[in-house]
């Protein structure tokens, strides 16, 4: 009768087995992989494979894309003992697509030799991925139009701006629905409904690949237009945008949009200057009859 936990060789590598996808070994001197060979006949894996992360690259294992993340993963194992954990596309022998894997090696000091040593494997997790993608991807969507919700229409800005040189020209256009409440209050809130995503499809279909749409809140919406001070494509985008949307109109409502937009003159500010820049030219475009837009240059 066991009396206590017992672990051999034997039940080692069947709990590696059913763990892992790839167990590996880094020889941390020579930089060569070897496969744990049920793997890698299970899973079409040469045995050996030369030149750690851009052997793995050559062997079609490993996306060209992860080489610089899983080199910096080798070469910290090769100074000191350590566990290092990473997130990247590979795939196996007998697969033509590359899925999620979660890498995990841990080096240490080897008992007999003296020398330090790696090993670690290759965890499939790309179902796990997948559904944190859709969550995020969700997360950043607005559910009534499908489009860029404000926080993340923002975020995508400000990152895109961060990398654009100090002289950039953008242009921000900040949409706003007239009449939106007598329409909630006549029809309901599934014409208004219905009217906010005719228009967030309007907004897809006239700006550029490049450019930003998404929903500031309420029937407001923002466009952001990258790398351009060209007046005649400010003039179309508004132009059409206004066409269309007179098209929504009810038999005894029109439906209408008031438009700001702002264009930097000289250095790319924040998103905030551009948006408190497009949502004022927006207020004076309402002042001035609605249906129509207003650019400022600033």
């Amino acid at each position: 009768m066991k009396e206590k936990w017992d672990l051999n060789s034997q039940k080692l590598g069947i709990l590696l087995r059913n763990f892992a996808d790839m167990i590996w070994e880094y020889d941390t001197e020579t930089h060569r992989l070897f496969a744990e060979p049920e793997c890698a006949k299970r899973c079409g894996l040469p045995e050996i494979v030369a030149d750690g992360a851009r052997g793995l690259v050559d062997a079609g294992v490993l996306h060209p894309d992860y080489l610089p993340s899983l080199s910096h993963l080798f070469h910290s194992l090769e100074i000191q003992d350590c566990t290092l954990t990473a997130e990247l596309l590979a795939r196996s022998g007998i697969s033509r697509d590359y899925n999620w894997y979660r890498v995990v090696f841990t080096s240490f000091v080897d008992s007999e030799s003296g020398r330090l040593q790696a090993i670690g494997f290759f965890q499939d997790i790309d179902y796990e991925v997948q559904q944190r993608l859709k969550l995020q991807h969700l997360a950043n969507m607005d559910c009534h139009t499908g489009i860029y919700n404000a926080a993340a229409g923002r975020q995508l800005i400000q990152n895109k701006l961060m990398q654009q040189s100090p002289s950039t020209h953008n242009a921000m256009f900040v949409f706003d629905i007239d009449n939106f409440k007598l329409i909630n209050d006549t029809y309901g809130h599934y014409r208004g409904d219905e009217i906010l995503h005719h228009f967030a499809d309007i907004l897809r279909c006239v700006c550029r690949k490049t450019d930003t749409v998404f929903r500031i809140g309420g029937d407001e919406f923002g466009l952001f237009a990258y790398n351009t001070d060209d007046e005649k494509l400010v003039r179309r985008i508004c132009t059409e945008i206004l066409c269309r949307t007179n098209e929504l109109s009810e038999d005894c409502i029109p439906v209408s949009v008031s438009i700001g937009v702002a264009v930097n003159k000289e250095y790319a500010p924040s998103y905030f200057d551009y948006y408190r820049a497009a949502d004022k030219a927006m207020y004076l475009a309402k002042e001035n009859g609605k249906g129509n837009y207003r650019a400022d240059y600033f």
